[in-house]
């Protein structure tokens, strides 16, 4: 089987031929129909401390439809469709019922989803339900990061969320802040090009980012953020968050800057922020993630810019080094024509 894999630093992407992965009696096999380019698929073969060993397979947003079933696998029938997480869960350690079940003591990494197939424990894979379309499937695995995420910086009913960024862990924040009665959440960016999918997924206001009005936070949210979110990932954003947040608000990273991000601390002490870094979801998360795609009347699939053959990843992901236009784009492994 075809499937992408990182050489390291420097080097291309390669789609190469290899065997067909073993199964185990509480496996599945899947024919992948959709995987989602990650903006760590970007920043962790980029030469940073925090790449992917080389030699790896990679690809962890992904989704696809049982070809195989384990002997002992008796809730998955050929032919459902499987949401996946990049791990599988054990259900029994601490992190697990910890609701941490990506850090599973006894888990195994299940990246590999720029493939054409992947096998996996069941306990990885999620049902979808029927009206959620492969992409989104797909798209669960970046979206359920925001429900983790304000459930980690104290959510309540009626809060305001400022988010510095529009990328896709915006949205997720956006998503979920709208679902769950957030009161006001507006999006603070360099540059309005993505104003109209913010809105769409739930913002309601946009601030440009070298926005001079210092009082703009402010008069878009009807008062201070309760919480701030920071999406973006570069150095200089999380200060900046820290910044925007009032005395006693909450600060959530999802940017996962991969460089040294200076802040002050004297100067967030004396506003008592509480800072958050999550990473991930829990199982609830996943699943509560796809009830809400089946349930809503927002199609995620709209932050889709494009799909690409996989013998297009590789210079998709040179692409993506650099200023794009792409929102999320997708993989599919089984499409036959090129990305130009």
């Amino acid at each position: 089987m075809r499937v992408a894999i990182f050489n390291g630093a420097g080097k291309p992407v390669t789609i190469e031929d290899r065997p067909e992965e073993e199964m185990g009696p509480g496996d599945v096999r899947l024919s992948i129909g959709r995987c989602g380019i990650c903006g760590s698929d970007i920043s962790m073969t980029s030469g940073s401390p925090f790449d992917y060993a080389a030699g790896r397979a990679i690809g962890h947003e992904f989704a696809g439809e049982a070809i195989e079933v384990g002997r002992d696998v008796t809730d998955v029938k050929v032919g459902d469709r499987l949401a996946c997480i990049p791990s599988g869960p054990c259900g029994e350690c601490a992190m697990c019922k910890a609701g941490r079940a990506l850090f599973c003591m006894a888990g195994n990494s299940l990246f590999g989803g720029f493939g054409e197939r992947k096998v996996i424990p069941r306990s990885a894979g999620f049902l979808m339900p029927g009206s959620v379309s492969m992409a989104e499937g797909a798209l669960a695995e970046p979206m359920a990061c925001g429900k983790r995420a304000l459930r980690m910086a104290g959510f309540q009913k009626g809060h305001n969320i400022l988010i510095v960024g529009a990328g896709n862990m915006a949205l997720s924040v956006i998503y979920w802040g709208r679902l769950m009665g957030a009161g006001r959440i507006a999006v603070l960016s360099r540059s309005g090009k993505r104003d109209e999918i913010v809105r769409a997924f739930g913002a309601d206001a946009t601030i440009r980012l070298d926005e001079e009005d210092p009082g703009a936070v402010e008069a878009a949210l009807g008062g201070a953020p309760d919480i701030v979110a920071e999406c973006v990932g570069k150095t200089g954003m999380l200060q900046l968050a820290i910044d925007k947040a009032p005395i006693g608000g909450s600060v959530v990273s999802l940017g996962m800057c991969t460089a040294p991000d200076p802040i002050v601390p004297a100067l967030n002490c004396f506003k008592e922020v509480s800072l958050h870094f999550p990473i991930g979801y829990s199982a609830d998360d996943f699943t509560d993630t796809l009830r809400a795609f089946d349930a809503g009347s927002l199609r995620p699939e709209e932050m889709v810019s494009t799909t690409i053959a996989l013998g297009s990843l590789p210079s998709m992901i040179e692409e993506m080094r650099g200023p794009n236009p792409y929102m999320k784009v997708m993989v599919d492994p089984h499409m036959e024509c090129s990305h130009g």
